[in-house]
């Protein structure tokens, strides 16, 4: 079974760097790990419209309307990273016009739509509910992230980069091939080119 302490410590054998025990065992590397992951984590599943990370949804509806601009607020939900699309029905088909912004503290989706579906990349935590390409391209982004501070050396950190580039655009390809392309509404212009009106 996967864990973060595994990919952590994968990510500092690749910088010849002490492994750890856990992230709280107060080590150097420890302490890098804990400084890097989330946010290394976090980068990564913002990156791309992972398959194994999307979820669907229907928001709720704030009280508090905008001040202006839209009429309503929909609370995002607390895991989310990134949306993949919006829709005002639960066919999921169509795109509605929206804005991400922060209201009151609060992660917002705002929308003139009385209902609102959201289909988004959720915070995975969980290394087992990530495929092992991904889990592989996040080593090496940590390595990347931690290199100067455990290695010292820009070019160790370079090549952490490159690899970790590589293995990231590995992951990506392998996920899209996870479901079919999403079909794009015709325009005006190719649906009269067609015939059809």
């Amino acid at each position: 079974m996967a864990d973060q302490v595994g990919i952590a410590n994968t990510a500092l054998r690749r910088l010849a760097a002490n492994p750890i025990v856990s992230f709280a065992d107060g080590t150097k590397s420890a302490n890098c790990v804990n400084a890097f992951y989330e946010e290394t984590r976090d980068d990564l599943l913002r990156a791309h419209a992972w398959n194994f990370a999307t979820t669907r949804v229907k928001l709720a509806q704030l009280s508090a309307d905008p001040a202006f601009g839209f009429d309503h607020a929909y609370g995002l939900p607390a895991d989310w990273v990134r949306t993949v699309s919006v829709h005002d029905n639960d066919a999921g088909v169509g795109s509605i016009v929206f804005k991400e912004e922060t209201q009151d503290d609060q992660n917002v989706l705002l929308s003139d739509a009385e209902d609102v579906y959201l289909r988004y990349v959720a915070k995975i935590t969980d290394p087992n509910c990530m495929p092992p390409d991904f889990r592989r391209a996040l080593s090496r982004a940590l390595a990347t992230a931690m290199a100067l501070d455990l290695s010292g050396s820009n070019t160790i950190r370079d090549a952490c980069d490159t690899e970790a580039t590589k293995l990231l655009l590995r992951a990506k390809s392998a996920d899209a091939l996870g479901s079919s392309p999403e079909q794009r509404p015709r325009g005006s212009w190719a649906t009269s080119r067609g015939g059809r009106g």
